[in-house]
């Protein structure tokens, strides 16, 4: 999922307003510490993102070794090619919910992440590539990423990449390319934290709407892209993410993991909920935690096999779980916090 800039407004107040509205409690006392945008985006930024897609870029060049060295025939490299794809489309699933910063400006998510996966594209692609391996440019989204080489290592009705030379040599520049991109993410956070500090009222204003909007699309994300859609009745087994190499449920846990501590934080990194709570909204703070752990016990009982057909009332209930959650945001949430609800692309659909 990537996210265009979404569009905010001064919600009618002057920006010092703004500010002094951000930054005070709806109560004479405040209930809790102030948390402003810039604190909450710096710390998820320095506490989570940025390690993160740090150790995620570590994990992709990983890979791309243990594809080289299966290109090569070192028996081994197969299954290890497999094993290092497994940590890194965990790491990506964990990261994906909360594309703020670099990942935003940079539209990252779009290069290594498109779903669903065209394989009729990425066979096209293997084949441009096996003729002019110096022209990359014209290889498209749909045949880069993290889930064409899901496609590349786990199909099982497709030949073995150590049989295949064309295509794994392909899924070696794929995972070079994934790693390039995370690469200049991580070397931006630095800059990019930075220069959160002292931010001013225009720039908190933009840090608060992009956040809730990005928390309201990646709810949508969860629910509609990687439940709803891949679950409705068509010719097939049901394709939902990472269904070929049987991490699909593993996704889902790592997605909202990673969702939940936009809207909770951790031990020493504030959430959306302690900025609503700074803010005097205690009861809305409270109603967003239980939401929260609504969507967290109905994801607890879902089954490994999620998309079997005896599993659909327990998806069901958490499609509508989702479904509560992301109206909570949008509506109550967006609306306490003077926020404008944008609008989010989501890869692939």
């Amino acid at each position: 999922m990537m996210f265009t800039r979404f569009r905010t407004s001064c919600f009618g107040l002057p920006f010092a307003g703004l500010l002094f509205s951000l930054a005070l409690p709806a109560h004479a006392a405040a209930p809790a510490p102030i948390v402003m945008p810039s604190q909450w985006m710096s710390a998820l930024a320095s506490q989570r993102l940025a390690p993160g897609y740090r150790q995620f870029g570590d994990k992709v060049d990983a890979l791309a070794s243990a594809l080289a060295a299966s290109c090569e025939g070192q028996p081994a490299a197969a299954s290890a090619a497999r094993q290092r794809w497994l940590e890194a489309a965990h790491d990506l699933r964990e990261l994906s919910p909360l594309p703020i910063g670099p990942v935003l400006e940079s539209r990252l998510l779009r290069r290594i992440d498109f779903w669903p996966t065209r394989p009729a594209q990425i066979e096209t692609s293997i084949a441009q590539y096996a003729k002019t391996p110096a022209n990359t440019a014209r290889i498209g989204l749909p045949a880069r990423g993290l889930p064409a080489l899901e496609y590349l290592l786990f199909d099982t009705d497709r030949p073995a990449l150590a049989n295949d030379g064309p295509a794994c040599r392909y899924a070696v520049w794929l995972a070079r390319d994934t790693a390039a991109g995370i690469s200049a993410t991580v070397s931006a956070w630095p800059d990019w934290i930075a220069g959160l500090d002292d931010a001013e009222p225009e720039r908190e204003a933009r840090l608060l709407a992009d956040g809730i909007n990005i928390l309201i699309g990646s709810t949508e994300t969860l629910r509609l892209k990687y439940l709803e859609k891949p679950l409705r009745p068509h010719a097939g087994p049901p394709e939902t993410d990472a269904w070929r190499s049987g991490s699909a449920h593993a996704g889902l846990m790592a997605y909202f993991s990673g969702l939940r501590a936009g809207l909770q934080g951790d031990e020493g990194m504030p959430g959306l909920t302690a900025m609503l709570r700074g803010r005097g909204l205690l009861t809305l703070a409270a109603q967003l935690d239980q939401r929260i752990d609504a969507v967290q016990t109905a994801l607890a009982a879902l089954p490994e096999d999620f998309a079997a057909e005896a599993a659909r009332p327990l998806t069901d209930t958490l499609i509508s779980e989702l479904g509560r959650l992301q109206r909570l945001l949008a509506e109550e949430v967006a609306d306490k916090m003077s926020v404008a609800v944008g609008f989010g692309e989501n890869d692939g659909d």
